[in-house]
């Protein structure tokens, strides 16, 4: 909307400023920092906001021509001037801009300007924390001052924020424990708390406001406080793998009420196919498919609640929604009925964009661990579709949306354009569903298996001649699919090793020392650039909760253990912001402190209604501190943003799928006629019962049989089996496996890619 453009004399000056609400206004400016389309030599941006007549000078280089203002935290504007100096034409068109929501939206549109003063009195405050002119002409612009008036924004329903900052839930045993105490003494000392006896358990200091007791692991179940200068911190525990027990459950829980038609609500949405609100780039089918694989007895003991719901059952309107498969055994785990869901989906509506039928090749891949409750014709049908629209350009309207910016959704093509901060186009997307379908056409027979690989190879190949790690749009840029691009480098290396494109590993050490750099901070956070904390305005809770798979996916390949090591403790901090470790001092989730154990204080607010219609499904992740809240301005409140979606919550599956992985490991050792298995993995998760985990032994013969292994005490990661080796035989209770002179045995625990193997040759 435009505007009347004015003088404002003296005396009107002198009476704003006794208006209320300006008796405090000062030039915000002098605070902020300035970047620009471009500048002369001596003429740089800062020269537009430091109070003095030196100019800002944009060139002619260009049509657009900008100057952004960047203040310390969210503002409220009232008002904007702008001074064009004395002795230079002033610009006739520009505009007043804000950041919202990734995206510049004009607040002020100026026409036929001929004033070297402008003085623009904003109507409605605007609530923001950069502001940009802009303006479009081959003419050079000439701007020695933009000031901006207004008042530090606080948000009444703001909270006091704990002081120190912890993952309010609990921490992992033997795994990095740090927390944050970014307005008390940068090295002040601290004290861990048993909250019951108050007494001291551990002591440290603060280096750069963090504070660090990893070294503590407790084998109890008592809660504890950390306390700095008198300050409290919430009360968490420590326990074996307490992430995974609190967050397990809860992860299947949402993608079974997130389900489209079938799950905490019938409606049909927009913007939905297998989930609500999940678009054509939810990745759910490699999060659920990955979960299952780096953790397969975590999700085969969990409790059944859900059964196959029939097609037939539902009025017209959903005739042919899904149904295409055969139904899976009765006995079916939630996780593999939940894999099923999304490929029948798929396949029942015909869906053919680029990321959709690419998800369908983790079915395809995963197919040897999901067939005991699948029948054969389910791997058939969606083989044989896969295979005939692989290569296809085109997609029709039904299969995408508005967010599709794919140049060609054939997936052996070379994939060069890159999405935007939506998260719609992640460098690398096609590299993983190709070197699956490589593998399931292998096992097919398929002669024409190599194509490919040769796709996944070039595809490879492009990223590590093309991306630049330093440029935020190949990484944090991508949002809450950032992870695909590390996780495709990951998988090429830990699958083919000695077929992988030269400098793999150079390229993913490169990325880990910018990510490294840009966490040097006392959240341990990686910023999205040396100058921003998160994507400009954006609510970027998935990439908080996908980091860690994409940290993870970097350290299985990359070999320096320095680098390795701050990686580990950065992957950790972005759980532990998302458990209250951060800026607000809240948990990601509005509803965390009535379904998450041990979390005290859940996110300001969540959503009602939107596509995803998520309000009553468990476990949402409704909102994550903004650029405004960052480096601490809890002040700043509910601010920017708040809703849950599929794409937050499969990015943090993909995040506990490649922790699992990390953190897992078996080993075989004979000792005399003793056979020892060692298994770790995240399994044990209630001190109060012994939990056992089965693995099958197999010889050189390929016969096999189940071993149980049983963990050490109620406080260990580690599962144990001690076999006797008699009579050229390994026996397990009344089975056992034959033994040839010169055998060989294996083991192993999960499956496909992330699988954990161990191998012994055995002599006589």
């Amino acid at each position: 909307m435009m505007r009347k453009i004015f003088k404002i004399t003296f005396l009107v000056a002198l009476q704003l400023v006794a208006m209320e609400g300006f008796a405090q206004q000062n030039n915000l400016s002098l605070t902020g920092t300035a970047d620009a389309s471009f500048f002369r030599e001596e003429h740089t941006p800062e020269n537009a906001i430091d109070g003095k007549p030196s100019t800002w000078k944009s060139g002619v280089e260009g049509e657009e021509k900008w100057l952004m203002v960047r203040l310390p935290g969210a503002t409220e504007i009232l008002k904007l001037e702008l001074d064009f100096g004395t002795g230079t034409t002033p610009p006739q068109d520009f505009q007043l801009q804000k950041m919202h929501n990734g995206m510049w939206q004009n607040i002020q549109q100026v026409k036929a300007n001929d004033q070297s003063r402008v003085i623009l009195d904003l109507k409605n405050a605007v609530l923001t924390d950069r502001i940009r002119f802009f303006a479009r002409t081959p003419q050079e612009i000439v701007l020695a001052e933009l000031a901006i008036y207004g008042q530090e924004y606080v948000d009444s329903s703001a909270m006091d924020v704990r002081k120190v900052l912890v993952n309010q839930s609990g921490y992992n045993l033997n795994r990095p424990k740090r927390f944050s105490a970014p307005s008390l003494e940068a090295s002040a000392a601290f004290e861990v708390r048993n909250v019951t006896s108050g007494e001291v358990v551990y002591q440290g200091e603060l280096t750069n406001h963090i504070g660090d007791f990893s070294a503590f692991n407790p084998q109890s179940t008592n809660e504890y406080i950390v306390v700095v200068e008198g300050e409290e911190s919430f009360p968490f525990r420590i326990g074996v793998n307490w992430l995974e027990r609190v967050t397990y459950r809860n992860m299947i829980d949402f993608m079974i009420g997130a389900r489209h038609y079938i799950g905490t609500t019938q409606e049909i949405r927009p913007l939905s196919w297998e989930w609500r609100d999940g678009d054509f780039f939810n990745w759910a089918q490699q999060s659920l498919v990955s979960l299952y694989l780096s953790n397969p007895h975590a999700f085969d003991r969990m409790e059944q609640t859900i059964h196959y719901v029939p097609n037939a059952d539902f009025p017209e309107a959903y005739k042919g929604k899904w149904g295409a498969l055969e139904p899976f055994a009765p006995s079916t785990p939630d996780i593999v009925q939940l894999i099923h869901w999304d490929a029948d989906v798929k396949l029942s509506q015909g869906l053919e964009h680029e990321m959709q039928k690419a998800e369908l090749a983790y079915f395809l891949y995963a197919w040897p661990y999901l067939k005991q409750w699948l029948p054969r014709s389910n791997f058939d049908q969606v083989y044989d579709y896969v295979k005939g629209i692989w290569t296809k350009e085109t997609v029709g309207e039904y299969s995408t949306t508005k967010y599709d910016l794919s140049p060609s959704h054939n997936l052996l093509a070379l994939k060069t354009q890159m999405g935007t901060t939506k998260g719609e186009l992640p460098p690398g997307h096609s590299v993983v569903p190709n070197l699956m379908m490589y593998e399931v056409a292998l096992r097919e027979g398929d002669p024409d298996a190599d194509r490919y690989f040769q796709a996944a190879y070039r595809q490879m190949a492009w990223m590590i001649a093309n991306l630049d790690w330093e440029d935020p749009m190949t990484t944090k840029g991508q949002r809450m699919s950032e992870h695909i691009t590390m996780r495709a480098f990951a998988f090429f290396q830990s699958q083919y090793p000695d077929k992988a494109p030269k400098g793999l590993q150079e390229k993913v050490s490169q990325w880990a020392e910018v990510m490294v750099s840009r966490s040097a901070n006392y959240w341990d956070f990686r910023k999205f650039s040396e100058e921003e904390w998160t994507p400009p305005s954006w609510n970027e809770t998935g990439n908080v909760l996908g980091f860690p798979a994409a940290a993870f996916a970097a350290i299985s390949v990359i070999d320096d253990e320095q680098i390795k090591n701050k990686l580990e403790i950065i992957a950790w901090a972005h759980l532990d912001n998302a458990f209250g470790r951060n800026p607000t001092g809240r948990h990601f989730s509005y509803r965390g402190p009535k379904e998450i154990e041990g979390v005290d204080l859940g996110w300001y607010s969540y959503h009602k209604g939107g596509y995803g219609l998520l309000d009553e499904v468990r476990f949402v992740f409704d909102g994550s501190p903004k650029s405004f809240h960052y480096p601490n301005h809890p002040e700043v409140g509910n601010l920017g943003w708040t809703e849950g979606w599929v794409q937050f919550n499969t990015a943090f599956n993909l995040s506990m799928a490649y922790m699992a992985n990390q953190y897992s490991y078996i080993k075989m050792e004979r000792q005399g006629e003793k056979l020892q298995i060692v298994l770790q993995a995240p399994l044990n998760f209630d001190q109060t019962s012994e939990e056992t985990v089965q693995v099958m032994l197999r010889n050189k013969a390929g016969h096999e049989i189940p071993i149980k292994l049983t963990e050490q005490s109620p406080y260990d990661e580690i599962f144990v089996s001690q076999l006797d080796i008699k009579n050229d035989r390994v026996l397990a209770g009344s089975q056992f496996l034959p033994l040839e002179a010169e055998d060989e045995l294996w083991v192993s625990y999960g499956y496909g890619f992330m699988k954990k193997a161990a191998h012994l040759t055995l002599k006589k």
